[in-house]
């Protein structure tokens, strides 16, 4: 990054001195970004909490429950054993 803003970057040696120099520079840039970004991360996750509440579309089936498919046997022993997401 040093050599696109200073042309003269590779021609000069890193420097015990300069390399902190950077070091220090890019730390706090680093916590000014992070500041910077707070409010809107606050807001951001907020938003999300409330907006993606999930929604069950039908009512929970329990594992004793009478299968929905049909069959006339438990869930848990119907289609709770095969693929959850399809049902026969």
């Amino acid at each position: 990054m040093a050599g696109e803003v200073d042309p003269d970057w590779l021609h000069e040696p890193l420097t015990d001195k300069k390399r902190e120099e950077m070091l220090t520079l890019m730390a706090a840039g680093l916590v000014g970004i992070h500041r910077y970004f707070e409010p809107h991360r606050r807001d951001m996750a907020r938003a999300n909490r409330e907006e993606h509440t999930y929604r069950r579309p039908a009512p929970k089936i329990g594992r004793n429950d009478p299968c929905p498919c049909g069959s006339g046997r438990k869930y848990k022993h119907c289609c709770a054993r095969s693929d959850p997401t399809t049902l026969h």
